[in-house]
């Protein structure tokens, strides 16, 4: 398991856990610096994670005439029993920031499914969200502690690759319509109609038709 660790504001990793656990010990890692790994939902203490916590060197007990010695805190105790006061050395974000990609692709597929009526409006800007989400999920994969927003960038996929299908549907729906003689444009939506509506959708696309004629 590969870790990464934050220090002085700096990222560090990716850092074997055989590795991380000898920094810690060494004091290279304060118990107040950050880590995250595959999997975890959010960036936490070292001194808060159980897969990275030392066990501190067993010690002979002290002698009695000496009292003073015991109250001396180990190397190894957490930061609230070590140094309650103390508050860490740097500032580092919980949780990554998202990136624009991730939003671009996210509301170029909301506006694209809304709007896969206009299937010549929503096709070029369902193919933008859809690129963009690709381009920020390849990012995040391998950055995950430098970019977020994954989520967006997977609802920019859905929505866009859902607004291309649509878009393609009306695109060919038309083109079909516009090949077609009125008698035939009508008897294919009429296919389409309820049987009880058919008689008043015909009236209305006979006025229509009368209409035009001049």
């Amino acid at each position: 398991m590969n870790w990464y660790y934050a220090k002085n504001g700096h990222q560090n990793g990716p850092v074997p856990t055989e590795d991380m656990i000898d920094r810690i010990a060494m004091g290279e890692i304060a118990p107040t610096d950050l880590a995250w790994c595959e999997g975890m939902a959010d960036w936490l203490p070292v001194s808060q994670i159980p897969q990275l916590q030392v066990a501190p060197p067993a010690r002979a007990e002290a002698p009695a005439s000496a009292p003073a010695a015991m109250d001396q805190p180990s190397p190894y105790q957490s930061p609230a029993a070590a140094a309650p006061a103390a508050s860490p050395s740097y500032a580092v974000p919980g949780q990554p920031p998202s990136q624009g990609l991730a939003i671009g692709a996210m509301v170029c597929g909301i506006l694209a499914f809304i709007g896969c009526c206009a299937w010549y409006l929503a096709g070029p800007v369902a193919v933008v969200g859809v690129v963009l989400g690709h381009i920020a999920i390849s990012k995040i994969k391998a950055n995950p502690v430098a970019y977020g927003g994954r989520g967006m960038a997977r609802a920019g996929l859905v929505l866009g690759y859902l607004a291309l299908i649509g878009a393609t549907i009306f695109a060919v729906v038309f083109i079909r319509l516009a090949t077609m003689s009125p008698q035939e444009q009508q008897d294919f939506i009429m296919k389409w109609v309820p049987e009880e509506q058919r008689q008043e959708v015909q009236d209305k696309l006979r006025e229509q038709s009368e209409k035009q004629q001049p």
